[in-house]
This record gives C-alpha cells, sequence and structure tokens, in this order.
C-alpha cells in the first residue's frame, strides 16, 4: 500500500501478523496465525534482563482445526517468547475453544472467555484473524468444490447473513442491489 509520504521519523515497533488457511487430506482444515513484535531498542524485561533490539519480545502462534460446519475440532496455542516466562502458562486456557463454532456470538465469547488474566492479550488478539481467516478457507474450499463440480457441501454462513455487517454489504448499497435483490433497503 502507498501511504502519503509521512514526516521523518524512526522505527520503534513493528507487530506482524501471519494467517494461513490449509485443506487437509481428512477433510478438515488447518488455520494459523502468529504474531511478531520487534522493537528496534533494548528492552528492559520484568525480571531483570534486557532484550537486544530486533530480537523478539513477542512470537507466539494459534492452530486451530475446523469441519466443514466451522466448528474447532482442535487447538494448539504457542508461545515461544514473551517478556515473562509466565506467558507461557495459559496456552491450555484456549482449550475451551474446542466445540465452539465460528460464527455470529463467536468473538463475544472470546471476550468472555480470555477477559483480563484468563487469557494472554496478544493470543486473544488473534482470534479476530483466525476467524476471518477461516471463514475465507471454508469458502475459497467451497468455490473451489463448484468451480470443479464437487458437490463437498460446506455449511458456512450464507451469503445474505453479510447484509449489514460491514459498509460494503450494506443493505441499502450496491453489492446487497445485484446479489440479494429481495433484502435490499435503497431505491428501487
Amino acid at each position: 500500500m502507498d501511504f502519503s509520504q509521512p514526516v521523518k521519523r524512526a522505527l520503534l515497533h513493528r507487530r506482524d501478523i501471519r494467517c494461513e488457511g490449509y485443506e487437509r487430506e481428512d477433510g478438515l482444515w488447518d488455520i494459523e496465525a502468529s504474531l511478531l513484535d520487534i522493537r528496534s531498542s533494548p528492552v528492559p524485561l520484568p525480571f531483570g534482563s534486557t532484550l537486544a533490539p530486533n530480537e523478539p519480545l513477542h512470537q507466539m502462534g494459534l492452530r486451530i482445526t475446523v469441519d466443514r460446519d466451522a466448528i474447532i475440532r482442535a487447538i494448539e496455542a504457542l508461545t515461544a517468547h514473551g517478556p515473562s516466562p509466565e506467558c507461557r502458562d495459559i496456552a491450555g486456557a484456549y482449550r475451551q475453544l474446542l466445540g465452539l463454532r465460528i460464527g455470529t456470538g463467536f468473538s463475544a465469547e472470546v471476550k468472555r472467555l480470555f477477559a483480563g488474566r484468563l487469557g494472554c492479550t496478544h493470543l486473544s488478539d488473534l482470534l479476530g484473524p483466525l476467524a476471518t481467516t477461516a471463514m475465507q478457507t471454508l469458502w475459497a474450499a467451497q468455490i473451489r468444490n463448484a468451480a470443479q463440480g464437487v458437490e463437498v457441501p460446506i455449511s458456512i454462513r450464507k451469503p445474505e447473513k453479510l447484509i449489514d455487517s460491514c459498509h460494503a454489504f450494506r443493505s441499502d448499497g450496491d453489492i446487497a442491489r445485484v446479489h440479494w435483490p429481495d433484502s435490499y433497503t435503497g431505491k428501487k
């Protein structure tokens, strides 16, 4: 992307988030999200040591396995680097996601399950992009299957359920007018 030319500045912190969706040979999908935080100057850590510039402050990841209904069948949480040794202790809490369906109410349930001391801010932050990557992965599989004439139903939100879920899918917008005329609320 090309932002406008910034004022002269110095990089202090970089966060990289990467999400990938994989189709497995057993009919399930693995969705992986990773987070990497790096600082450009030394960082004093809580227990007396100092992190050198460009060493990971946070390096964490989540992998979920979902079925065709977007239900989480397996989860793995990892913390390779964190500012405290205790950062690794919370990974097991994310097993509470087993059996949850990614869809309406998922974000609210994540906030409830992992609020405050019940979770890791950074791992919990990954769950939003992880969930949208899961939906995009399932849609990609559904579109590919349809193009190949393969009848493998994937039970994800019907597109018309997306109405008013964002600006582009607003009920009075062009996408609704063209693709979901029965739900269109704009000028006819």
